[in-house]
């Protein structure tokens, strides 16, 4: 008998393998040895069919629930096809159109454009959309500001590189002056700007301690300005939206219990801000933005094991920012899905970079 040379037997696995999980994606339902043999045009033998699946089976890319059922892809089955779609990332140029549509060009917060953008993602995949806004402790400071407000009242304005912006009340230990306020906000704004937002605190206190002792109640205003920077700074923001997506297409998650813990980590967010920290920690800025996809147990969430992730780190010249990206079923288009996470992730970047030109051209004038 014919001995077939190795790389032609790995070459019939692959393609056997590339288009079942094809098929159970397209149609979720498990393929037998007899439809692939009617329907595969692969031009192979039910023998060399059935021989073949049992290895791809033994080595743990298809799973058989009973000996009369067909074959499902295992995540170790998804991860092959997804490796496989790494060059491949089709999204329709109509497509694209459309989703650059729908950004509003005039959003100028980085708040309001990351939750637009969760929102667009969910919009369009039909799955769960998640951003992960940056982390403010990382940023550095465009501005800070008081608004007087009447007596003790002074509203807190802060404005990050990137576009971030917190505004908050307070209520000071003592009436400032107009003059208290406007030379605050001059000093600040002389020695602030481009200082880190965990820094900033430490770097005026020194400058302010050296002045002379006119500037005591200068240095109480900015001590309890900065102590409240350092405050609305510390937590991060995670936007999610389309979680009913996930519920409509409950089928595709599995049983009750399943979906209902899935539902119940998307609620939480914390633990999704935690999975999309350990993107951040992995990612290298020297390595040009590129998409990830985790599969089932790969998030590391339990709840998410009948899921796919699929994530992009976006970035601001070359500093990390965030990460942005889908949730939805193993089932997924990957090919769609891979390229929808890349090109809106392209157009985050292309916005934060919109701001930093027309700040230029502002401070040209």
């Amino acid at each position: 008998m014919r001995q077939l040379k190795p790389e032609v037997v790995q070459e019939r696995k692959r393609h056997l393998l590339q288009w079942i999980v094809h098929y159970f994606i397209k149609t979720s339902k498990p393929v037998s040895s007899q439809l692939i043999a009617e329907e595969a045009g692969l031009d192979l033998s039910s023998a060399t069919i059935r021989s073949i699946l049992q290895e791809l089976e033994n080595d743990g890319f298809l799973h058989q629930a009973h000996t009369s059922a067909g074959r499902e892809p295992t995540d170790k089955g998804y991860r092959f096809f997804v490796d496989y779609l790494s060059g491949v990332q089709r999204l329709a140029a109509a497509e694209k159109t459309s989703i650059e549509e729908q950004y509003n060009s005039r959003i100028e917060e980085l708040d309001t454009l990351l939750s637009e953008t969760s929102r667009l993602l969910s919009r369009v995949s039909h799955g769960a959309g998640i951003v992960l806004s940056p982390h403010m402790g990382r940023q550095s400071i465009k501005r800070l500001e008081l608004l007087p407000l009447g007596g003790r009242n002074v509203l807190g304005v802060l404005i990050t590189d990137s576009g971030m912006v917190r505004h908050w009340p307070i209520q000071l230990g003592f009436a400032p002056s107009a003059r208290q306020v406007n030379m605050l906000n001059r000093f600040l704004n002389e020695n602030i700007r481009g200082v880190g937002v965990d820094k900033a605190q430490t770097m005026v206190m020194s400058k302010l301690s050296r002045m002379e002792r006119e500037f005591s109640e200068l240095a109480s205003l900015a001590g309890e300005l900065l102590t409240e920077v350092g405050r609305v700074a510390t937590p991060e923001s995670i936007y999610v939206e389309g979680a009913d997506n996930i519920l409509t297409r409950a089928d595709q998650f599995g049983d009750l219990q399943t979906v209902q813990s899935l539902m119940r980590v998307i609620g939480e967010k914390d633990r999704l801000a935690v999975m999309l920290e350990k993107e951040l920690a992995e990612d290298d800025a020297a390595v040009p933005a590129r998409v990830r996809v985790r599969i089932g147990a790969e998030s590391g969430l339990p709840e998410l094991r009948n899921a796919s992730v699929i994530t992009h780190v976006y970035r601001h010249g070359d500093r990390v920012l965030g990460v942005l990206g889908v949730i939805g079923s193993k089932r997924m288009e990957y090919s769609r899905m891979i390229g929808l996470v890349d090109f809106v992730g392209r157009l985050v970047e292309a916005r934060l970079n919109e701001w930093d030109n027309q700040t230029q051209l502002e401070g040209g004038k």
